[in-house]
């Protein structure tokens, strides 16, 4: 009787070993045959499921996109709703050195997405369901009278948005200069300057 296989599992498992090649090696590293070699496949089995490299890393990267946000809902899950959950979704977001091991795979999609557009596809989904994230909070932030929220929200939505994306970038190459507590402090800073001065109280 012949063996049943499970494709989604399958297509799973290959973006798995995608992620580690690129986070390992590099992204010029991920090549159909070296993904292969790595879970011990025929490049046959790859092309079964992607029909070329860049198929194959899109679907990693939405895989991985995929693993981020259910982690970022347990980390919300976890604290009540409103700013405590705002503000654990954008530190969740800046991690700490070494506690995080896609950071390289994340700068690699990045870099691709500028001439990828299948890339630069995944990386639009992301950024919009992050920023949808952030609304939501929002929202349930200024329902309990936590903060003030500006009359343009994207705006503030965006600004959220780039100045977490520069802390991640710089606590990422210069963690030393970065620690927990002076990340937690920022994030507060950040808060205040952007939806009100209630979000910077216990900052530091």
């Amino acid at each position: 009787m012949p063996r049943i296989v499970d494709h989604a599992r399958r297509r799973e498992e290959i973006a798995r070993l995608a992620v580690q090649v690129i986070q390992q090696e590099g992204s010029e590293s991920a090549t159909v045959r070296r993904i292969a070699q790595a879970g011990g496949f025929s490049i046959g089995v790859l092309t079964h499921y992607f029909k070329d490299k860049d198929e194959l890393v899109a679907f990693a990267f939405q895989w991985l996109a995929r693993q981020s946000f259910a982690d970022l809902e347990a980390a919300v899950a976890a604290v009540p709703p409103g700013l405590a959950r705002l503000r654990t979704a954008l530190e969740f977001m800046v991690p700490a050195a070494g506690t995080r091991s896609f950071i390289a795979v994340w700068i690699s999609l990045w870099g691709g997405a500028m001439r990828n557009p299948a890339l630069a596809r995944v990386h639009r989904a992301f950024y919009a369901r992050w920023r949808r994230y952030l609304r939501r909070f929002l929202g349930e932030a200024a329902r309990r009278g936590e903060l003030a929220v500006p009359r343009s929200t994207p705006d503030a939505i965006d600004l959220l948005v780039a100045g977490i994306d520069g802390l991640w970038i710089g606590a990422t190459f210069e963690p030393l200069r970065y620690s927990t507590r002076r990340r937690r402090w920022l994030i507060g800073r950040l808060l205040a300057a952007v939806v009100g001065p209630t979000a910077g109280r216990g900052g530091a």
